[in-house]
């Protein structure tokens, strides 16, 4: 027993903090008594809720590890046995760990042993409460080191540390973040991009940040941009130099956080003060798609569903090449088949499932080409007490702030989706009007302040201002006998309905004719004045701008309009790209346009005319009936 108990100690390195340094920690008992007895300042009235011991350090610096706490198979088994790290998915990967317990038992034992030890580790973490606010979830080492720091020092103590970004934007650690800014112990969070290779054996795509964390009765000397009682922030610097330029600084408060992320409580991802205070702006005009907190009668009643898992559910998965599209079976849309209004964007060769080919879209007929079929019943079971259409919407799951587009939604044909496609559940009366919002250049704007990583998660997704229902309630500028809902309707179905598949979506849209032909141009006119439609609905008249905006917005942004300038200047890939095809930004110079006749309509109260001929969604911009 005690060589089993010193094997122990040495494996896991027993350690306790308060027997290591009893000059710095007191135990609670001792500390409240010689506070009742009237000690003198040496000993401070006990207030540190996180452990049962008083004192701590003045000061802990460090740069704890990055690792998830959870054995990753594929990285255990990468040099001991490579074919099992590439077996094609999870499940197959699991056959191939189960039978090395017959082909290569010293291997299996180790991975036992290691995966007992990732274990146990996990249990220290999630259920001794020595980490109550970071031992959820997916854990991740960085995440419980920074909450141990700030449990060890004292009440006018400091935490200078650096850890991954995702200590302020996750939501494994939002518990963590939303407790710093509420008692105010977070001082300051300056975040890098690794792009200039401060840690060389990164990835330079990764994001990490200078973390700086403060006792409760510690007096923060002035920060850049500190006006009150938030902390300092900086996101996406490249080197310390960064730090010194002003504009880069924002201050953010509980409140504002409350504002801006009221379910999750995690941190927005600006890039500069002027876009603190603009998304603030648009935040108070406009609600979060899915506010938890404080439920909004008008709302779109949005959830998601994962219908298909193709690495936990490869079994259901039925190669192209090796089975028939049958009334049974169900094509399995993958994310990057999908782009804004078309769910024709890639297709499959069936013979060689790598090569991917753009269907002919001018062909009404013509419909993609999936890897994979899935049982139509699987499928089904996963939805249909919840969504009863023949048409679905879903997004990509993977993406980026800084990719050309962040947020890609569609409406696809009634088929499998795989879990980079999340299914978007609506439960409000007339769900094809959120599609083109959310497809829109302010609504991804938005996006982008607040997504921290690579995957575009339904935490972020409910937390973006989302214009509610009622607003396509309101008369139109364009047929001021009729509402905005006839405004975007009219657009998004020749943008979307360009196929017989999708011929459920247009009836339930009420449109009994034919799909609508591709053209590019009209699509391109038809997406800028939804586009300048939008910016118009999220930033308000110009009155109201300048009767309700702070004096900082007014700084930045004297008008609705310079702000629509700004926002379009935030998606560089879209500017480069129409610069080299056209030789100028024509994107945003044609929304500008659109956006001053619509506000000039507005104010004369003359009728928004469309640039378009025929107008959107006319019959005769749409392909023959069936059989003509």
């Amino acid at each position: 027993m005690k060589e089993e108990i010193q094997r122990l100690a040495e494996q896991y390195r027993f350690f306790h903090w308060h027997l290591a340094f009893p000059d710095v920690f007191t135990p609670l008992g001792r500390a409240c008594a010689g506070y009742a007895a009237g000690a003198g300042g040496d000993v401070e009235k006990p207030d540190n809720e996180h452990t049962s011991w008083n004192g701590g350090f003045d000061v802990v610096l460090g740069n704890p590890p990055w690792e998830r706490i959870k054995l990753q198979e594929k990285e255990w088994f990468a040099e001991r046995r490579p074919e099992i790290a590439n077996a094609p998915n999870a499940a197959a990967r699991r056959r191939m760990i189960e039978a090395l317990a017959q082909e290569d038992p010293a291997v299996y034992a180790a991975f036992l042993e290691d995966r007992r030890k990732a274990e146990g580790e996990s249990t220290l973490v999630r259920d001794t409460a020595l980490y109550p606010l970071c031992g959820r979830g997916d854990v991740n080492t960085y995440a419980v080191f920074a909450e141990l720091k700030r449990n060890l020092i004292n009440t006018r103590g400091a935490v200078g540390c650096i850890v991954p970004s995702g200590i302020a934007t996750d939501d494994t650690t939002k518990f963590f973040f939303q407790d710093l800014m509420e008692t105010g112990t977070l001082t300051s969070l300056y975040d890098f991009e690794n792009r200039k290779g401060i840690f060389v054996e990164v990835h330079r795509s990764y994001k990490f940040c200078l973390l700086t964390m403060n006792g409760k009765k510690r007096l923060r000397k002035p920060v850049p941009s500190e006006e009150g009682s938030g902390a300092d922030f900086v996101f996406f610097a490249h080197e310390v130099a960064d730090l010194r330029e002003t504009e880069r600084h924002f201050t953010l408060t509980a409140e504002d956080i409350a504002l801006l992320n009221p379910n999750t409580r995690t941190c927005p991802i600006f890039r500069s003060r002027s876009d603190a205070e603009l998304l603030k702006t648009i935040q108070h005009r406009i609600p979060v798609l899915s506010n938890e907190v404080k439920l909004a009668k008008d709302n779109w009643d949005f959830s998601y569903r994962e219908v298909i898992h193709m690495s936990h559910q490869a079994e259901a998965l039925r190669p192209v090449s090796m089975a028939s599209y049958t009334d049974s079976k169900l094509r399995l849309y993958e994310a990057k088949m999908i782009h804004h209004f078309d769910h024709r964007w890639i297709s499959f060769d069936k013979n060689n499932i790598d090569k991917e080919s753009t269907p002919d879209r001018n062909d009404p007929y013509d419909i993609v080409i999936p890897r994979y079929f899935v049982d139509k019943r699987a499928v089904l079971d996963r939805i249909r007490s919840d969504w009863k259409r023949e048409w679905l919407i879903g997004w990509r799951d993977i993406t980026n702030s800084t990719n050309e587009r962040s947020m890609i939604f569609a409406v696809i044909p009634f088929e499998g989706m795989s879990n980079t496609l999340p299914l978007a559940l609506i439960g409000a009366d007339k769900p094809w009007l959120l599609t083109p919002i959310l497809s829109s250049f302010p609504a991804d704007y938005c996006v982008r302040q607040k997504m921290g990583g690579t995957h575009l998660t339904m935490n972020y997704l409910r937390q973006i201002p989302v214009l509610p229902p009622s607003t396509f309630n309101h008369p139109s500028w364009e047929y001021p006998e009729k509402n905005m809902e006839d405004f975007v309707l009219h657009r998004m179905l020749e943008l979307t309905y360009t196929a017989w598949d999708l011929e459920p979506f247009a009836k339930d849209c009420g449109y009994e004719g034919p799909p609508f032909k591709w053209d590019e141009e009209r699509r391109f006119l038809l997406r800028c004045e939804l586009d300048a439609a939008y910016f118009h609905l999220y930033l308000g008249a110009e009155q109201e701008w300048q009767e309700q905006g702070s004096p900082e917005l007014l700084q930045y942004f004297p008008t609705p309009r310079a702000a629509v300038e700004y926002i379009m200047e935030t998606f560089p890939i879209v500017k480069r790209k129409d610069q080299q095809k056209y030789g100028e930004y024509r994107t945003k110079r044609v929304i500008l346009e659109i956006y001053d006749e619509m506000a000039e309509a507005m104010r004369s109260g003359a009728p928004y005319q469309t640039r378009l001929d025929p107008p959107p969604a006319d019959p005769r911009v749409a392909h023959p009936a069936r059989g003509e």
